[in-house]
């Protein structure tokens, strides 16, 4: 436990414990974000200065010894004055319980001014599988969650809102794999909640999970591996039948099938017909593709375009349309993953052919027919590579002209960084700092980036900032769209996701 976390005092105890009871007993999502949210497809999103708080759902991973996704929280504060974090974190309850197992206990983590601190679960409950209520008193806070295991690690934002529904496009059953999904419920009424898979052999809905039922203020977790075995492909949706979830997923590869790798994080909880992705850097070693999942009942027709980094590299790949069947997964491969799971022909289509090598990518797509899609992009490496690892991140549906990364190093991994600029006409500037031990500095070498129309810069940050820990502070002359990845520098180890927004909009219909 760093950065100042302590056991309460019972009397702030009880002032904290009516203070989210408060929150808690209106029933439903009360973040700052959440109505800014809704309907973007967006999972998380800082508040902005002028919220008094932020409440962030963190609820994927693991407390106990010897477990696979040891789980820690993060909290960013780019801020010059000081604020305070109420971490709530709640044990799993057993599925089929009607009340939960145990009353989540409260901690307090004191974050300075420009810095960041964390707090590892199992310091406060041990429990096979744990989730964390944090309530932020600013608004320009932003938390994510770290999870590490003896297969990688993930870092990635913790979501800022609850829904009804929520989508995972990617994920896998297969004998070396292992699927759970977390279904977090803060909130003082009980929710019920239905599962439905797309598998490489059609739909399923498994009699026992056409009605899981999550007490109030509990964590259920559903492990898929038991209940859809051995399907290399599984696209997942969670549909509350009563109440609101935060619902996550755990994907974990062994490494006996060639892969190795750990994977986390919220689901997306509404389709949309934009989808863009920053993408990571060239030189890694990992290469991707991008699911897209179909919850629907009608076909989703789009428009791929892929965009290099360099112009002389013969051109970009003209734009291809592709169409994803009703509640189907199809998977566009940019590159040989060799052992990553992929969907049965013909819902796997290979563009790795037609793109240069060496050359830097990144993705955008656009639903013409108006049917809306779930979209996620998977970077991986086989187990003998160095690094091996698994990488699972959602495209991006929004822009913005201010972003924040907390835990960048996590562990002393590569970070990189990459921008797009959507626009079609228009140069955006952008600055990249670092926020750590009370002082937000331009990284070092780096004035302003100019990220020309349509193009994309990737930043390698760690080789031009020193420290073991900061926070990444991205401002922009207009609305842009970040990714973040980290590559372990030895063993296994990646992560990918984007940086969570302020204020974020959706993307111009226009802007490719």
């Amino acid at each position: 436990m760093s950065g100042g976390a302590v056991r309460w005092p019972l009397v702030v105890l009880a002032v904290v414990a009516v203070v989210g009871l408060a929150v808690a007993d209106r029933g439903e999502d009360q973040s700052p974000a959440s109505a800014v949210l809704a309907g973007l497809g967006v999972t998380s999103a800082a508040p902005g200065p002028e919220a008094e708080g932020g409440v962030w759902y963190c609820g994927e991973g693991t407390s106990r010894p010897g477990e696979f996704a040891d789980h820690s929280v993060i909290v960013a504060n780019p801020s010059a004055v000081a604020v305070t974090a109420a971490v709530s974190v709640f044990p799993a309850t057993p599925a089929g319980s009607v009340s939960a197992s145990a009353a989540p206990r409260e901690v307090t983590l004191a974050v300075p001014a420009r810095s960041e601190a964390s707090l590892r679960l199992a310091e406060v409950v041990e429990s096979q599988y744990t989730a964390a209520l944090v309530e932020v008193d600013s608004g320009q806070a932003v938390v994510e969650q770290r999870v590490q295991g003896p297969t990688g690690m993930d870092v990635m934002a913790c979501a800022t809102r609850s829904s009804a529904v929520w989508h995972f496009a990617a994920g896998s059953t297969r004998r070396d794999a292992r699927l759970g999904f977390t279904l977090f419920n803060p909130f003082p009424d009980r929710a019920v909640v239905q599962f439905t898979f797309s598998t490489d052999a059609g739909v399923r809905k498994p009699q026992s999970l056409r009605g899981v039922l999550v007490p109030a203020r509990s964590l259920v977790v559903v492990n898929a591996t038991n209940v859809v075995p051995r399907f290399s492909s599984v696209s997942t949706t969670i549909e509350s039948q009563a109440g609101r979830i935060v619902a996550g997923r755990l994907q974990l590869f062994d490494g006996t099938e060639g892969l190795e790798g750990l994977t986390a994080g919220p689901g997306i909880p509404e389709p949309q017909t934009q989808w863009v992705f920053p993408g990571g850097p060239t030189d890694s070693g990992m290469v991707e593709h991008i699911v897209l999942y179909n919850p629907s009942q009608q076909v989703a027709s789009a428009f791929v375009g892929i965009r290099l980094d360099t112009s002389g590299s013969g051109g970009a790949p003209a734009p291809f349309e592709v169409s994803v069947p009703p509640r189907q997964q199809i998977a566009l491969v940019l590159g040989d993953i060799g052992a990553y799971p992929l969907p049965p022909e013909p819902f796997a289509y290979s563009v790795a052919g037609s793109l240069p090598d060496g050359v830097g990518i990144w993705t955008a797509l656009q639903v013409y027919n108006g049917v809306p899609i779930v979209a996620e992009r998977v970077a991986a490496a086989p187990a003998t590579s160095a690094p091996a690892g698994v990488a699972t991140a959602a495209g991006s549906p929004v822009t913005a002209v201010r972003h924040l990364i907390a835990g960048s190093r996590a562990g002393g991994a590569e970070v990189v960084l990459a921008v797009v600029n959507p626009s079609p006409d228009s140069i955006a500037l952008v600055t990249v700092s670092k926020i750590a031990d009370g002082q937000a500095a331009p990284v070092a070498q780096l004035d302003p980036l100019e990220v020309a129309p349509h193009s994309r810069v990737v930043v390698p940050v760690d080789r031009l900032a020193d420290g073991d820990s900061y926070a990444l502070l991205v401002e922009a002359s207009q609305p842009v769209a970040v990714g973040r990845s980290l590559l372990a520098r030895e063993g296994t180890g990646s992560a990918s996701s984007a940086a969570t927004p302020f204020d974020p909009i959706a993307l111009d219909p226009s802007a490719f």
